[in-house]
């Protein structure tokens, strides 16, 4: 590899910043969403987000597989997180009767009713550090770019065909 492949990997600094400020604004955001949750709520964003998943399903139930493609994360990590809700009483875990390898996630009622208790805190702190600084032309423009960002992650994820 030559000096000069090495240093094209770098990028311009102003395109660093745009990429150091995403970075930092979005950690430092999840850092908040999280001492939040735990503080007031006993429970992680993670687990937060496993809630939402099972509450907006059919039957407020999910396969563990779909449940980690959901919220984006290794299927051993959902059944972490599936597992300590369990403990709590917040979901419960089935096996599916159709496919003896597949497993069942399903929110329990003390779980809707966590969620529902939590929903109010994450959404105001969402606003307040986040949504309530930008103006409808700002809001528009970031739904374009993830939305933008989010078709080019799909795009990659997708197995390349070989002929």
């Amino acid at each position: 590899m030559s000096a000069g492949d090495f240093e094209s990997r770098w990028l311009a600094p102003e395109v660093n910043a745009v990429w150091t400020q995403f970075l930092t604004v979005t950690h430092r955001l999840e850092q908040q969403i999280e001492r939040r949750l735990q503080d007031y709520h006993g429970i992680s964003h993670t687990q937060y987000e496993v809630l939402v998943r099972l509450a907006d399903a059919d039957g407020a139930r999910l396969r563990m597989s779909e449940l980690a493609e959901r919220i984006v994360t290794a299927k051993s990590a959902a059944t972490y997180q599936v597992k300590r809700l369990a403990d709590m009483g917040l979901a419960e875990t089935f096996k599916c009767e159709e496919d003896n390898r597949a497993t069942w996630v399903v929110l329990t009622d003390a779980g809707r009713e966590r969620l529902e208790e939590t929903a109010p805190c994450i959404l105001s702190l969402v606003r307040e550090l986040f949504l309530d600084s930008l103006d409808c032309h700002q809001a528009a423009e970031l739904t374009e770019l993830l939305t933008t960002w989010s078709a080019n992650l799909d795009d990659t994820e997708r197995p390349v065909k070989t002929q």
